[in-house]
């Protein structure tokens, strides 16, 4: 009697076999349940790790390439060009100041954003499968072969029937802006915008907030077209960076630079006119001929005041202009990786191997 009930409440208690009220799982009833079904786990455990050895071997393998680069912080010290210059405060041109330029953290959405992508994707770029170099763009929008185009004229009566019914009772062109003929906007291509979509889906970006260090990666069926778009990516979002960062300083410098070319033309005016008045005048006696004189005298002494000063300042926008250039340093430039990123056969063999095991397991749970 004592034998039965033991029996019965092992059986009860067993958290894989039979009733389980959800007591804990020991390892040695695992190892039963594996023993007693065996053949039954082996064989899903088979079947997952062939399905993933099938995964592994069939998916494209992918190339990552990366670059990295550090853009140096502003401070106050001053640089080598102002260092260089520092004699030119004697004559009243201030080397001090400066701005704090574009964060580090702002470079992943200036990466991405439409200027830089658009400029990559319209870069000439050499692709190793066809031998020949040509735009992002134009590779993405190819003409489709005899399976392609067979496949484009099934869907376009039959899934996009539907929509180009809609379109003929409609019209979607873009009507005209309203700002003239200098201001037209233009209206993005769909193959650029698919473009652009497709080469920022390939870019990945990390930042390290410690040491303020971007890393530009793509990821790509070529590695060489990797390391390609990693080098382009690197180089417009430099050209961008100074851009955005010196606009102000570029501006100012172009206002400075008009208002002297004029004040240089109106002070050889003047000591044009001045000349003329003191040739036709060498020995003014009369009043009037002084008073002349002395305005045409102070005119020019006026006009070159304003030249002086100008001269002065112009000096001073073009130092504030190459002060303003922010230091990006290529740490690493990108180049074709030897060994593929993805996809990562050991990992998925394991991860397969698992899978059937747990599943061979619950099977019998």
């Amino acid at each position: 009697m004592g034998k039965q009930q033991l029996t019965a409440e092992s059986d009860q208690t067993s958290p894989l076999g039979g009733d389980w009220n959800g007591e804990t799982v020991s390892i040695l009833d695992v190892l039963l349940v594996v023993v007693r079904n065996r053949k039954l786990i082996g064989l899903i455990t088979l079947s997952f790790v062939v399905l993933g050895s099938l995964f592994a071997i069939l998916t494209p393998p992918k190339y990552t390439a990366s670059a990295k680069m550090l853009r140096e912080s502003t401070t106050e010290a001053p640089s080598r060009l102002t260092g260089g210059l520092l004699a030119l405060s004697g004559l009243g041109i201030s080397l001090t100041g400066g701005t704090a330029g574009i964060t580090v953290e702002a470079y992943p959405d200036i990466l991405k954003s439409r200027e830089v992508l658009l400029a990559v994707a319209r870069s000439s770029i050499y692709f190793a499968t066809l031998d020949t170099s040509m735009s992002l763009v134009d590779y993405y929008n190819q003409p489709p072969g005899i399976l392609g185009s067979m496949l484009e004229g099934l869907a376009s009566i039959t899934i996009e029937l539907p929509g180009t019914i809609l379109r003929m009772f409609r019209d979607d062109t873009p009507g005209g802006t309203g700002l003239g003929n200098s201001e037209e906007l233009v209206y993005p291509r769909e193959e650029v915008e698919e473009t652009l979509k497709r080469l920022g889906e390939l870019v990945r970006v990390n930042i390290d907030r410690n040491t303020g260090i971007m890393e530009i990666s793509v990821t790509t069926h070529d590695p060489l077209l990797s390391a390609q778009l990693a080098k382009k990516l690197t180089e417009n979002l430099t050209e961008r960076v100074r851009a955005i960062q010196t606009q102000k300083a570029r501006e100012d410098l172009e206002f400075i630079q008009i208002q002297f070319i004029e004040a240089q033309q109106e002070l050889e005016m003047a000591e044009d006119r001045l000349a003329w008045f003191a040739d036709r005048n060498r020995n003014p006696k009369t009043a009037n001929l002084q008073i002349e004189m002395e305005r045409f005298q102070r005119k020019v002494v006026f006009k070159t005041q304003l030249f002086t000063d100008l001269q002065t300042k112009l000096t001073q926008e073009e130092i504030e202009l190459q002060r303003s250039v922010p230091v990006i340093t290529i740490l690493q430039a990108a180049v074709p990786p030897l060994k593929s990123s993805e996809p990562k056969r050991k990992l998925i063999l394991f991860t397969s191997l698992f899978l059937g095991c747990a599943v061979g397991i619950l099977a019998r749970s």
